[in-house]
């Protein structure tokens, strides 16, 4: 698949299928607060203290999300006092984000494009956040140069893509997906991987989906000073079998180490 079929793949699977979409869509604020709440409450509680929204250290500062989705995390950063700007490469993202943060009587500069060319100058961001989207793209490594480009000496980059050396990689979709039920067959690597995300078939919906481990992460990362690492998302259900016998705490051991999101905080 060509570069911009890729990138067309993209849109075709959040247009249909917004990121973080609970229920049917009303278009009023109490969508917009079940969104929110189910992604810090019943999806990703981890995201609160890693993401850290409420920091004061970046009020009255410029602050960039790369792949916005429907504006919830930004919105939290913004509440705290950040000068939001986003890019997402998905129209119906835009149109969401955009009313989402209306809603609320806030303001951020958010606008659709290609991470891969920033409409931003040199040294114009003192943090720039991606959540999750990043590895959808097949140019991860312009994305991240044009991060660097932006950001402030001293601006920090935090960053969370999925992680390759993760329970729910080696056993949900190589083991179980790909092999037990012969996915790898019928769709292909590049398809059992799309089924990752909501309403992709792997076959007709195709989203690009790429995983990383650390190492990989540590080489895209290498112009970045004061590097870091978090590994964070480890749910019952990637045990088959055995989930629901999993003690929490022996599941939230685990989660730091095998779990589906890998975070890397940097600063340029």
């Amino acid at each position: 698949m060509s570069l911009s079929k890729e990138k067309i793949e993209i849109q075709n699977q959040w247009n249909n299928n917004p990121c973080g979409q609970v229920g049917d869509i009303t278009y009023d604020l109490n969508y917009f607060l079940k969104v929110e709440k189910n992604r810090y409450v019943d999806y990703a509680p981890w995201m609160m203290d890693t993401y850290k929204y409420s920091d004061p250290k970046y009020a009255k500062k410029r602050l960039l999300e790369i792949g916005y989705g429907q504006g919830t995390d930004l919105v939290q950063y913004s509440m705290s006092g950040a000068i939001c700007y986003g890019i997402d490469y998905t129209p119906k993202h835009v149109e969401l984000a955009k009313l989402n943060f209306l809603l609320r009587g806030i303001d951020a500069n958010l606008i659709q494009g290609d991470a891969s060319a920033l409409p931003y100058e040199e040294n114009y961001f003192d943090k720039v956040v991606s959540f999750g989207a990043l590895h959808h793209t097949p140019d991860i490594k312009n994305c991240i140069s044009e991060v660097y480009r932006v950001l402030k000496p001293n601006g920090e980059f935090v960053l969370s893509l999925y992680h390759r050396n993760s329970i729910f990689y080696y056993i949900k979709k190589v083991l179980i997906d790909g092999i037990l039920k012969l996915g790898f067959l019928r769709l292909g690597y590049k398809g059992v991987m799309a089924t990752v995300e909501k309403g992709a078939d792997g076959k007709n919906i195709k989203p690009l989906v790429n995983v990383y481990s650390k190492k990989e992460l540590m080489k895209l990362l290498n112009q970045f000073n004061n590097l870091s690492f978090e590994v964070h998302h480890l749910n019952k259900e990637d045990f088959p079998f055995i989930g629901q016998l999993l003690p929490n705490k022996l599941r939230e051991i685990l989660g730091r180490h095998f779990g589906w999101y890998i975070v890397a905080k940097c600063y340029k």
